[in-house]
């Protein structure tokens, strides 16, 4: 079942609802607005709904916040994009496979700009032009769905979206305090450092998450444990991973013993992020993780020595810093405009 008008507008409201009282709650004064869709209001906000594929949420800048649904029959990006229908009718010049996608201060030329393409698919668009012969068309923030479906804009999904976002934020500004720093000052010089570190976190367990945070810092990185980002304004685990593990440069997991981390690697696979998965002695913690990167090349298995770790881990971190390049490499070569952004 699809998505109606009066459901994408309660999602909608509900979002910059629960951003803003969680924001002003677990957030300092002046940091809220600094937030991605806090700073884009005041703003006229439009929800495009296609009857025949995805949705788009659009920001205009406006004195006042007002929010209203727009819903067509062509397909979400010509509700989005208006482009004329001879350019409608072309191929488009980027396909957009993955999801969180982005375009940003860049301008798109010569054709119609984009198409999603699978139902997964989502972009993001932050101060584009879009233009061919006479036609342009800017967009100041706009996000594009390739999923329309009633279950995936549920109220509740709002609450938690919303939810990561401030987590996030939370996040960054407790490591900026501990190291004395404005939060501007902390993403300049640490944000994109920061490993997110998983495992077990009994005796024995805790002990190993220790010694590969230790090795981390001295490799240059800023190791975070799940345990230590803070509860609020979150009540489940997993949501909790995928806020913090979706700002982590890459994943270290010790795969060494049985713990609730086995769901944790799960969730990593979904999210496709660069993983290792680390094993003391090279014993696995469950069968369920062995062989994850058979079918990933964004995992790694690695064994290491508990008596001098520091190689292994070391060599995993290497691994996952070629890996990072490579994909940033593969993406810059399939969508241009991001030549523009780095």
């Amino acid at each position: 079942m699809n998505i109606t008008d009066q459901e994408f507008k309660e999602y909608i409201e509900v979002f910059h609802s629960t951003l803003d009282t969680t924001a002003k709650e677990y957030l300092p004064v002046g940091l809220p607005n600094k937030l991605l869709h806090l700073s884009l209001l005041p703003a006229r906000i439009i929800g495009y709904i296609s009857t025949q594929y995805g949705v788009a949420i659009e920001y205009r800048r406006e004195d006042k916040t007002s929010i209203e649904i727009r819903r067509g029959s062509a397909r979400v990006e010509d509700l989005l994009v208006r482009a004329p229908k001879w350019l409608r009718d072309t191929k488009p010049m980027f396909s957009i496979l993955g999801h969180d996608t982005f375009m940003r201060n860049c301008m798109i030329s010569g054709g119609f700009p984009f198409r999603l393409d699978v139902l997964d698919a989502s972009l993001s668009i932050d101060n584009v032009r879009f233009e061919a012969g006479d036609w342009n068309r800017i967009v100041t923030y706009a996000e594009v769905f390739g999923n329309r479906s009633k279950d995936n804009w549920l109220k509740e999904k709002a609450v938690f979206r919303a939810k990561d976002e401030v987590l996030a934020a939370v996040v960054e500004y407790k490591r900026a305090e501990i190291k004395h720093l404005s939060v501007s000052e902390y993403i300049t010089s640490f944000k994109k450092n920061t490993v997110l570190i998983l495992g077990d976190y009994d005796d024995e367990g805790m002990k190993r998450l220790t010694m590969i945070a230790d090795i981390s810092s001295k490799l240059g990185y800023e190791p975070l444990l799940l345990k230590d980002v803070p509860d609020h304004p979150h009540h489940d685990l997993s949501q909790k991973l995928v806020a913090i593990g979706a700002i982590s440069r890459f994943i270290v997991v010790d795969d060494s013993s049985k713990s609730g981390h086995l769901l944790e690697v799960e969730i990593c696979k979904q999210n496709n992020w660069v993983t290792i998965l680390l094993r003391a002695e090279g014993k696995g913690g469950s069968w369920m993780t062995a062989g994850a990167s058979y079918l990933s090349n964004v995992i790694l298995e690695k064994a290491y020595d508990l008596s001098s770790p520091e190689l292994a881990v070391k060599e995993a971190v290497d691994w996952a810093e070629k890996k990072l390049h490579e994909l940033q490499r593969k993406f810059d070569n399939t969508y241009p405009w991001r030549i523009v952004h780095s």
